[in-house]
């Protein structure tokens, strides 16, 4: 497992909660992302290290990338003396990325809007695409709110992928 920035575990109950079930469940990521965007690099690095196939890496960090981003610019505001949690872990079928933060409550699967894919792409109004991305890539999606900030949790059946 790569561990880094934090050297302790999830700590949260919530967070906890909404792990994936398994017997052959491995952590293979437990990651703090400080909350400047310069850090979500150090983060992709990380991601490529830790996961297997360059294409699963690729899909991974393209989510990281857009839902850090905005949590970063939106939902905390751009304050950078924050983290993002995020712990990545597969077992035989599923890929999961757990991303936990303390930012006011908010759903992007539900929330952010819906991109008009028959605009051409100089008519499109910005917003929403980055989230539609996410929700093409991942097989299962889901945001959940604990009190204490938000809990996105992504999976990615694992048989899908194919050899490089």
């Amino acid at each position: 497992m790569v561990k880094s920035n934090e050297p302790t575990q999830i700590q949260e109950t919530k967070f906890m909660e909404y792990r994936l079930c398994g017997h052959d469940k491995k952590v293979l990521l437990d990651y703090q992302v400080p909350t400047r965007l310069e850090e979500i690099e150090k983060l992709a690095e990380a991601v490529n290290k830790a996961l297997p196939g360059r294409d699963l890496a690729f899909f991974a960090n393209l989510c990281l990338e857009e839902l850090i981003t905005n949590t970063i610019i939106h939902g905390l505001m751009g304050d950078a003396d924050r983290f993002i949690h995020v712990q990545i872990s597969v077992s035989d079928e599923w890929l999961e990325i757990l991303l936990k933060d303390d930012a006011p409550r908010f759903d992007p699967f539900l929330h952010a809007p819906s991109p008009n894919l028959d605009l051409d792409i100089n008519e499109r109004p910005i917003g929403g695409l980055g989230v539609h991305m996410v929700k093409k890539l991942m097989d299962d999606v889901h945001a959940y709110y604990d009190g204490t900030g938000n809990l996105i949790v992504l999976l990615k059946r694992l048989h899908h992928q194919t050899s490089d």
